[in-house]
Order: C-alpha cells, then structure tokens, then sequence
C-alpha cells in the first residue's frame, strides 16, 4: 500500500532533531551525565558526614550527666584521700579434704615417700605417690587449681618449710593438690 507523501516523509538536513526524532547521544553527553551523578553523591555523603560530625560534639550525654548530678564538695572532704581495700593474701590453712598427689621431680630415690610421710604425719590427706614426668626440677612447686585452694598449698609449704605454692590447673585438678618435690626437698632425707 502506497502513502501519499507527507512531511514526515523528508529528514532533515542535520542530526539535530527534535521531539521523537531526537539525534543519537554523543559521548560528551554521556561521560557529563555520570560526572553529574558522582558529583551528587559525593556531595550528599560529605553532607551527612558533616551533620553527623556536628551533632557529635554538640551532643554528649556522659558530661552533661556527669556534671550535673556531681555534688558539690568542700575543700576539706577533697583532701582526704580515698583508700581502696586491698585484697587479703591467702592465709595457709590445712584442708583434709583436698587429696594430695606427690611427686618425685628431683630423681632421687625415696624422696616422694618421705614427704609424703611427713605430710601425713601432719594430717594431710596424702593419695598418689610416684615419680614426676622428668627429674629437673631444681625448686619444690605446690600446685592447686584454683585461688580458692591457695591456702592449702601454702599449708603445705609451711609444713614441709621449702617449696612454692602456685595455681595451675594444667597440673592440679578441682579439689586436688600436687606437691612436686625439687632438688630442694633433699634437705627433708635428713
């Protein structure tokens, strides 16, 4: 089927067109409308970097409260300085429920039986009597588990007058008290 001609019918000399007819995007164009839309969010973000950086130091609730509900003090209570209690350091007790584990660390034979002996002989729950798992230990170590046990082990210490009383759970167990008798422990041979 045959139209007659109309004006629609002729393009125009240039590309510049207009309405529904429009010439395609140059790359100026395109490259502007992403500068446009960078420059936009670089903006907007700096401007709520900045209202958030000023709300920030306008509003402190930790001052504000601090200040107004501190009372006011004299000179004289400003004086006093505050003591803080210190913690009491455990006081060696003997506890005969706790099971005492002895060990021979210094390789010198009969040494483990004789303490063992003298802390039975002094009420101590005595259990396990061998050898440690070497023969290098130059200083007795009475190890328990816990703080809370720390008394019993410095009552072991003042029993047997040598050693030092340590927390360690990778040696002793809950309720446990391991007595690891060092070179130092041959002075109890006697």
């Amino acid at each position: 089927m045959k139209y007659p001609h109309d004006r629609f019918d002729d393009f125009p000399a240039s590309l510049k067109r207009r309405g529904a007819h429009r010439a395609p995007r140059g790359r100026g164009s395109k490259l502007a409308s992403w500068l446009i839309a960078v420059a936009s969010f670089v903006l907007l973000v700096g401007i709520g970097v900045g209202v958030m950086w000023m709300i920030d130091r306008q509003v402190q609730f930790t001052s504000q409260v601090a200040e107004s509900t501190a009372p006011e003090t004299t000179a004289a209570e400003t004086a006093q300085p505050e003591t803080t209690p210190t913690p009491e350091a455990p006081v060696a007790t003997q506890d005969p429920n706790i099971n005492v584990t002895v060990l021979n660390g210094a390789g010198v034979s009969g040494l483990a039986g004789t303490v063992a002996d003298t802390l039975t002989a002094d009420s101590w729950n005595v259990g396990t009597v061998t050898d440690a798992d070497n023969t290098d230990y130059g200083t007795t170590i009475v190890a328990v588990n816990s703080e809370a046990d720390m008394g019993a082990a410095l009552g072991v210490v003042e029993a047997l007058g040598i050693g030092e009383a340590v927390v360690d759970p990778a040696v002793a167990q809950p309720g446990e008290l391991v007595v690891i008798v060092g070179a130092d422990g041959t002075s109890l041979l006697g």
